[in-house]
């Protein structure tokens, strides 16, 4: 009879799910920013853009962290962005390699964030679905 092997009870072999209490601030809100109470203007925008790049994918506490540490990254960069374009209107040098990579990388995770999004299912038209429902009633 062969012997069953089976791996130590030890807390690295087990399947851990933290619950909501004992997560960190990061995990249970996805618009969160260490050391920030939230309350500054930049935190406002950058939870602003943040909902605002997330919600056309779903319910955003329900994304996965991917998703969400995608969309963070995008308005970091836009925010980043708006500061630089500020900056040259009001007349102060900025560096336009900076400034050019910041739009890119920015461009680069909306489109990504764009693909993500689920494309509405096409079904048929008014007239086919009237065509199939006349075809099913002459059966």
């Amino acid at each position: 009879m062969d012997a069953v092997i089976r791996p130590p009870r030890t807390a690295r072999f087990r399947a851990v799910v933290p619950s909501k209490q004992n997560r960190s601030l990061l995990s249970n809100c996805a618009v969160a920013l260490p050391g920030s109470d939230g309350r500054s203007a930049e935190a406002r925008r950058f939870r602003d853009l943040v909902v605002a790049y997330l919600a056309p994918l779903g319910d955003i506490d329900s994304l996965p962290a991917d998703v969400i540490a995608l969309g963070r990254s995008a308005a970091a960069l836009a925010m980043k962005s708006e500061q630089m374009q500020a900056q040259i209107v009001e007349g102060v040098k900025v560096n336009h390699d900076d400034l050019a990579r910041t739009a890119n990388a920015l461009s680069r995770a909306l489109s990504t964030l764009r693909r993500l999004r689920t494309a509405p299912t096409k079904g048929p038209s008014l007239i086919e679905a009237i065509a199939a429902r006349h075809r099913k009633e002459a059966e």
